[in-house]
């Protein structure tokens, strides 16, 4: 093997040593099970008499407290409940490749949230159902 060859094998090797360390240093999927402690502020827009069935909020402007607690997670995919003062609401959820974003859905709505550190995590909620509408801000805090 030429010089030149080797040199180039040797690059490449290199290349795909280097990164692939990368790859592995960005793949550890934080593990968010637990229970979070959440704070939120919120608007509700009816369109009907009142609020849907699993709508957490009863007034047009609310800030609210609940609780989030994540039962199970399978690698980016999470399983668990919402629970308000007014009820208790499933949900799914997928961590992002980027290991801070996070996709949710419930039984009626969707949040989009970005894990701050392993104990805080922020998001924004929303729903449009045929009775109400609903868009929420709120910071999950994990409880030691």
């Amino acid at each position: 093997m030429t010089t030149a060859r080797k040199s180039v094998a040797a690059i490449i090797l290199l290349t795909f040593f280097f990164t692939a360390g990368i790859c592995y240093a960005d793949s550890a999927i934080p593990n968010l099970v637990g229970t979070w402690t959440v704070k939120s502020q919120a608007v509700l827009m009816l369109k009907g008499d009142a609020p849907g069935k699993y709508t957490h909020y009863a007034q047009q402007v609310n800030a609210s407290g609940g609780e989030v607690v994540i039962t199970k997670q399978d690698g980016r995919l999470l399983w668990g409940t919402f629970t308000s003062p007014k009820m208790t609401e499933n949900f799914v959820a997928a961590i992002g490749f980027d290991n801070k974003s996070i996709s949710l859905v419930d039984q009626d709505g969707y949040m989009d949230a970005k894990i701050l550190d392993n104990d805080t995590i922020q998001g924004i909620y929303r729903h449009a159902t045929p009775v109400d509408s609903v868009l929420s801000v709120g910071t999950w805090s994990r409880k030691k």
